[in-house]
């Protein structure tokens, strides 16, 4: 047998067995999906749990398979077990907002700078949230934060929507310095701080709401395209 005989049939070898390998891939997805309608419940959470798992490591493939089925069934049972499934790898993939912990309110003050008087945007802190990256960095109610790393507040929009927006387009774990002004205890004046924070992520139920804006964003434009792609299929034909 010559040399390229021996590689062709390493070759055909190779080939045969990936397409067994992922035939055999394909054939433990679809029993996933079937379970999902079974009448066991432990064997519909584990399905469940398994599609999410497969949706991590190979998201789009799962999602547009999840979304095919969802729409050929029609067990109520599916239909949900897999809209929670795709709900779920869709917002797995988000960016983890970043998350001070406080309440707060608009406080605009007037300060004395080399004599002159200015007046400023400020965020009044009315309470920490224990255990936050607040409450480690040491804010107290009642500090008034200045400036967001080293920038003043606008005066286009409320200083505490700034803030908000500007910590929520920031990643967990990333840091931010926060400028303070704090009353010294017995005393009228005030003390100016710097505070170094990392950034905390936002708690489960106050990431809901985004959460269910991009499944419902990626929802709508997946069907819009399949309906499109349907129109062009039949205008082909």
């Amino acid at each position: 047998m010559t040399l390229i005989n021996r590689i062709g049939i390493i070759l055909i070898a190779l080939l045969t067995f990936i397409a067994f390998s992922q035939g055999q891939a394909v054939n433990e997805l679809d029993q996933l999906f079937n379970q999902l309608g079974s009448e066991r419940y432990e064997i519909r959470q584990k399905a469940h749990d398994q599609i999410l798992e497969e949706g991590k490591k190979n998201k789009e493939s799962i999602l547009n398979r999840s979304l095919d089925i969802y729409l050929e069934s029609t067990d109520p049972e599916i239909r949900y077990r897999l809209r929670s499934a795709m709900f779920g790898i869709v917002s797995g993939n988000l960016r983890p907002e970043g998350f001070i912990g406080i309440r707060m309110m608009d406080s605009p003050m007037r300060i004395i700078n080399d004599g002159a008087v200015e007046n400023i945007r400020a965020v009044q802190i009315l309470s920490v949230v224990p255990n936050s990256a607040a409450s480690k960095a040491g804010l107290k109610p009642g500090d008034r934060i200045t400036h967001l790393d080293g920038k003043a507040f606008k005066f286009q929009s409320p200083a505490y929507v700034e803030l908000s927006k500007y910590i929520r387009a920031k990643e967990a774990g990333e840091d931010v310095k926060l400028n303070i002004s704090r009353v010294k205890p017995g005393l009228n004046n005030r003390e100016k701080i710097e505070v170094a924070i990392k950034l905390g992520s936002r708690p489960e139920g106050l990431d809901n709401n985004r959460k269910t804006k991009a499944f419902t964003e990626w929802f709508e434009k997946s069907l819009t395209t399949r309906e499109k792609n349907g129109d062009q299929d039949k205008d082909s034909n």
